[in-house]
């Protein structure tokens, strides 16, 4: 007799299955960026106090490369992660519960975010 229970299976084997999915890719790193934001937000937050302390603290922080770089990891990170949002409550109205309607939603969320997140690297680095 066949069991029906589910199984618990190797992570490659679970990274191989969902590489191929849109879908399951746009999740997990909606995943992800949460996770970069929430470890950033201490840092974001100290950076904004040092930069408001003074006309001069400000120069200071933002004429560091390596500072730019960590605001454009958070506002790359916060731009994926809305628009990532966004098209999760457009599932969640069950407008993209199909297959084929789901991976399109996907395909555009990907190239909406990554033009955002283009842009957002203009903006913060130069």
């Amino acid at each position: 007799m066949k069991s029906n229970r589910p199984i618990n299976l190797p992570l490659s084997q679970v990274i191989s299955v969902n590489a191929k999915s849109p879908i399951a890719i746009a999740s997990i790193m909606h995943r992800i960026s949460g996770v970069i934001l929430f470890l950033l937000i201490p840092v974001i937050l100290w950076l904004l106090q040092t930069s408001l302390a003074s006309p001069e603290s400000f120069e200071v922080v933002f004429d560091n490369i390596i500072i730019r770089f960590i605001a454009w990891v958070f506002v790359a990170a916060t731009a994926f992660h809305f628009v990532m949002g966004v098209k999760h409550l457009i599932a969640d109205m069950g407008m993209t519960e199909e297959l084929k309607s789901g991976r399109t939603a996907s395909v555009v969320s990907f190239v909406i975010a990554a033009i955002l997140i283009v842009a957002s690297f203009v903006w913060v680095m130069f």
